[in-house]
């Protein structure tokens, strides 16, 4: 019989703390790796994002980025696969996005000929003030292929620009819209959502579908772990889905099983209380 294949998402699933995974949880995920579990992670995190936030966790299997734009290894950050949008929708986009008063405040693309990432980041955060990109961070890279475009404001000024994408480009570019916890849970008014556009092939079920085709793992071995909307597809696929106690209704109406949450190490205590199933 097959042993059980992983795969979590990060925030707010495993990272049992703010941005990062505590030193605990690395020793003990490192020291199960080592005696063969399988596991990785489907994030919504960049690279460099997502490398700070697990810092000394050796993963032996490659790692889905950006909400599934992006199929990396870790250890020589070297990227596997990227999907990037058309790239006349992608300049459209941007050139609507301002009309309705919106500036992109994460742009990513990348240099087929210089095989370069680009990940140009404007400032956002519940203590900071928000700075999105200028032109000149956005528009050379319309040049190259568009990974994904980003955007971060209260829902208000983001459904419009929502609506439009829907209506003209929604079988053509994949859609995430989320709320920002991080400004509910600080006390910030009103409801701050992301809204990101990345290509019609990302998504993080597509790219883990695409990974076990890579790594020779069947569909129904893998559990997936998530707490957010950008999950829901890939636990849905999954042989079972699973949600953290913190995640949104919609995730746990959906999960086949609901463990404790992050704060509460629920990855950890499930792999420990099925520990056979994957060692």
């Amino acid at each position: 019989m097959a042993k059980k294949f992983i795969i979590t998402d990060l925030d707010g699933t495993l990272l049992d703390t703010p941005g990062k995974l505590s030193k605990k949880y690395i020793e003990q995920l490192n020291k199960w790796i080592e005696q063969g579990l399988a596991f990785t992670i489907a994030t919504g995190r960049d690279l460099k994002k997502t490398m700070k936030a697990i810092n000394g966790l050796t993963l032996k299997y490659p790692v889905i980025l950006t909400n599934g734009a992006i199929l990396a290894e870790l250890a020589t950050e070297t990227y596997l696969k990227i999907t990037h949008i058309d790239d006349n929708i992608s300049k459209h986009l941007v050139q609507k996005g301002q009309e309705f008063q919106l500036f992109p405040i994460v742009f990513a693309a990348f240099d087929p000929k210089k095989q370069q990432m680009h990940f140009n980041k404007g400032v956002w955060g519940p203590q900071k003030e928000i700075t999105f990109l200028s032109s000149d961070k956005v528009y050379p890279l319309l040049e190259l292929q568009c990974v994904s475009i980003q955007y971060h404001a209260k829902k208000e000024q983001l459904d419009p620009l929502l609506k439009w994408v829907k209506e003209k480009y929604g079988n053509q570019v994949n859609i995430i819209y989320i709320e920002d916890v991080a400004y509910s849970t600080s006390g910030i008014a009103g409801e701050w959502f992301w809204l990101e556009i990345n290509s019609h092939e990302a998504g993080k079920d597509k790219m883990l579908k695409h990974l076990l085709s890579v790594i020779n793992v069947k569909i129904e071995d893998v559990i997936a772990i998530g707490d957010n909307h950008n999950d829901t597809d890939m636990l849905k696929i999954a042989s079972q889905g699973i949600a953290v106690a913190n995640a949104v209704d919609s995730v746990k109406k959906n999960a086949d099983l609901i463990i404790p949450s992050n704060q509460e190490g629920g990855v950890f205590q499930y792999i420990e209380e099925h520990l056979d199933e994957f060692i």
